[in-house]
């Protein structure tokens, strides 16, 4: 095998080039090539160096680089010494990979195990140190069986459903009052008709006739879509002055915006005393409706066809129809329930729909008036 060191010595000298030109040309150090052409490897900083300044060196002479690279490579080679050992054979010993994955495999479940238990131990205690919370109430409100009560305190604040009597003891005499309805308000039925009253609302009744206030009745609380809830309500039984009708239980005839005998009234029914009253209207048509309710409360819209309409008052209700015939009427009060009609189809109508006194019979009257 050639000595790569004379190779590049004979190129050299055979283009009669010397060590100081070929350094000077090749901006290699001169120790560097001699080294390369002496084998002298050591003065170099590392294996890297020899490599890199063989090629160039190489080239430069006009060699093949790489056959340069290969002899010096082989030279290293053969001045290596081979250990003793990799010159004997050795025996080994392989481990079967089925052997590893089934000892992986037991550790893994192993692990799982352990840690299995470990997170059941702490969710238990976590269990049994938890505070034990009051389970929220959910309020439900059932009603098995008709109830009834009797008045016997100023103050009555009772849940009532449908079905439930109310007594009310009066100068030796009982008065009842049954509940009828408690969506989407309350319905109670009395001697002296059905009373109706919504949420938040309070009526005041004269049970006996008297011309004097028994009972103030308010519901506190209601839910308009769920009659099976029933109503909270509250009656007294004293603590209030409202008269049961303001203006019905002291005014005369003469005194009211009544029109002289001639005018056009009829009356609905006569009572001894003034007691609220009950509109219900019916819409058969596209109407434009108002009303104005004891001369305080006064509503208007557009109604369409099968729409409802419920008006309660103490004294009287005035009402304004686009179309009379449109809307179908009736006024429920002491136990009666009364249909109205009050115009031709297409007439513009305004009434009155009112209690008046009548003082030489001393009783009262309720009426539908013409309005001009």
């Amino acid at each position: 095998m050639q000595d790569i060191g004379n190779v590049l010595e004979k190129a050299r000298n055979e283009k009669q080039i010397s060590l100081e030109q070929a350094s000077r040309e090749t901006n290699i150090a001169r120790r560097y090539l001699e080294a390369l052409e002496t084998g002298m490897y050591e003065v170099f900083p590392g294996e890297p160096y020899v490599v890199g300044f063989l090629r160039n060196y190489a080239e430069y002479l006009g060699l093949n680089p790489n056959e340069c690279v290969t002899l010096y490579k082989q030279a290293r080679i053969q001045e290596t010494a081979v250990p003793p050992e990799t010159l004997i054979p050795q025996k080994s010993f392989t481990v079967p990979r089925s052997v590893f994955i089934g000892i992986g495999v037991v550790l893994l479940l192993i692990a799982v195990f352990f840690v299995g238990r470990i997170l059941i131990t702490k969710i238990d205690t976590a269990i049994k140190n938890k505070p034990v919370q009051p389970a929220k109430q959910t309020e439900i409100i059932e009603k098995k069986e008709k109830a009834s009560y009797t008045l016997s305190q100023e103050v009555f604040e009772k849940r009532v459903f449908q079905g439930d009597t109310i007594t009310v003891p009066i100068n030796g005499k009982d008065y009842q009052i049954q509940v009828e309805k408690t969506a989407p308000e309350l319905y109670l039925a009395t001697d002296i008709g059905t009373q109706i009253i919504a949420l938040g609302q309070s009526l005041v009744l004269d049970l006996n006739g008297d011309v004097t206030a028994d009972v103030k009745i308010s519901v506190e609380d209601i839910d308009t879509s769920d009659e099976s809830k029933g109503a909270l309500v509250e009656i007294l039984t004293t603590g209030f002055s409202e008269p049961v009708s303001a203006e019905a239980s002291t005014i005369k005839i003469s005194d009211q915006a009544a029109p002289p005998e001639s005018a056009k009234y009829k009356v609905l029914f006569d009572a001894g005393s003034a007691y609220p009253v009950t509109l219900n209207a019916t819409f058969r048509s596209y109407c434009l409706f108002r009303y104005e309710q004891d001369k305080t409360n006064r509503d208007e819209r557009y109604y369409q066809k099968s729409e409802q309409l419920t008006v309660q008052a103490n004294n009287g209700i005035r009402i304004w129809a686009s179309n009379g015939n449109a809307v179908k009427m009736q006024i429920i009060a002491g136990g009666k329930t009364i249909d109205i009609e009050v115009s031709r189809p297409g007439e513009v109508i305004v009434k009155d729909l009112k209690w008046i006194k009548d003082d030489e019979a001393g009783r009262y009257k309720f009426v539908v008036m013409e309005v001009d």
